[in-house]
């Protein structure tokens, strides 16, 4: 059995008896997702300010009936959210936040229970990159600044924090953007090696894309061009679904491909979403793969695919300035 199965079977053997109840107690207004919401995603567009703080919204599989979830971004400590990932009960959330006047990489992990309107610091005092919550809800994948080299490195915990072990442990690279398979077998990530080149790796060092780096960097992220991130799995767990950087222009956002691969060696890729536009990290669920698109005037648009790059369908529109972002299926 592979290392992280391993993990992961501990990992769910530590949660037997636990019911998933909330251990927090901090209010923050908030509200479950209707019976008919099937995607989350975060948004400014709560506000007919531009630039406002991102809030967790929800819609229909179709894109209709669009509701605000949460509202920090009017608390005496205002938020902005980067990133969510749902809970298997579909009323509780872990989520990347920030402030609006913090520094860049501010950001750390929230725990909201949407039913309750409570929510915590699962994480006090580490950046966090990016965080997955397993599909028995029994754990969290994340990447984490390690304070002992500075790269990011991946962590599992429980849904509260607690049981935190380190998985990569590793000095010259980077890993990112962690996704789990539909099993909790495995884990798909992006891993920038010391050269600064990002690939695709399965956990733990097994390489689903590979070659040099293609152009320049994109300035102010970590990435050149040809630098391949952002995967997720495909609902049967064959498949991953990424997004490589095939330019620096697009406003400074670069213009980035989706591709569709297995993890299987020689496996050739498959490009489903290609042209000068910027796109952002893909999710796939049983409809789809949605992903948000920005033109070159930052206005968005919340995509649907179908694996093989047929039936583009927009779900939602937004104006410049709302920052449309992290699209994931509801369970």
């Amino acid at each position: 059995m592979p290392r992280l199965a391993l993990f992961f079977a501990a990992a769910l053997a530590l949660a037997c008896g636990d019911n998933g109840g909330n251990p927090f107690s901090a209010a923050s207004p908030a509200r479950p997702p209707a019976a008919d919401a099937a995607i989350l995603f975060v948004s400014g567009s709560w506000s007919a300010e531009i630039n406002s703080p991102r809030e967790i919204m929800a819609m229909a599989a179709n894109g209709s009936n669009p509701q605000q979830l949460t509202t920090c971004a009017r608390a005496a400590q205002p938020c902005d959210i980067l990133q969510l990932a749902p809970s298997p009960d579909r009323g509780r959330v872990i989520a990347v936040r920030t402030t609006p006047d913090a520094e860049p990489g501010a950001q750390v992990l929230y725990f909201m229970d949407l039913n309750r309107s409570v929510e915590t610091i699962i994480l006090p005092r580490r950046r966090v990159d990016s965080a997955d919550w397993a599909k028995d809800g029994s754990f969290l994948l994340f990447a984490s600044a390690n304070a002992q080299v500075g790269n990011e490195d991946l962590f599992t915990s429980q849904p509260d924090g607690t049981e935190e072990q380190n998985l990569t442990d590793s000095l010259n690279v980077r890993e990112r953007h962690a996704r789990l398979d539909p099993f909790g077998r495995t884990a798909v990530f992006e891993r920038i090696d010391a050269e600064g080149v990002s690939r695709i790796y399965l956990f733990r060092e097994t390489p689903v894309t590979s070659g040099p780096a293609a152009g320049p960097a994109l300035p102010g992220t970590p990435y050149v061009v040809g630098s391949d991130a952002d995967p997720a799995f495909s609902p049967d767990g064959t498949l991953i679904v990424f997004r490589r950087l095939t330019g620096t222009g697009n406003g400074g956002l670069g213009t980035w491909d989706l591709i569709v691969t297995s993890g299987a060696t020689g496996a050739v890729p498959r490009t489903i979403a290609s042209g000068p536009a910027f796109r952002g990290a893909p999710d796939w669920g049983t409809s789809g793969i949605l992903f948000v698109e920005t033109d070159a005037a930052a206005n968005s648009q919340l995509v649907l695919v179908q694996p093989e790059g047929t039936g583009r369908t927009v779900l939602r529109t937004e104006a410049a300035g709302f920052r449309m972002g992290s699209p994931r299926w509801l369970p």
